[in-house]
């Protein structure tokens, strides 16, 4: 049923393995580091978003990362 999907992953592997090491980690690290800091920002604003509804504080201060404009404390982005 998958068996293309599984032919061409066979095929991008052995592309992969016969190139040379610093070239498979280069390509390794601009794949892997935009898909990983995007993984982590979406799980981020997750816990945030989640944080915000179950908290029972209802003067919370929002997350530092807010869309309203508003930054931190201090008006820098920082929690002086």
């Amino acid at each position: 049923m998958l068996e293309w999907l599984v032919e061409w992953y066979d095929g991008v592997e052995l592309w992969l393995v016969q190139l040379a090491y610093p070239l498979q980690v280069s390509l390794v690290l601009a794949v892997l580091l935009p898909l990983c800091w995007a993984l982590a920002r979406v799980i981020d604003r997750g816990i945030d978003g989640l944080g915000a509804k179950l908290t029972r504080v209802r003067d919370a201060e929002p997350p530092v990362g807010r869309r309203d404009g508003e930054t931190g404390r201090d008006g820098k982005g920082t929690a002086a």
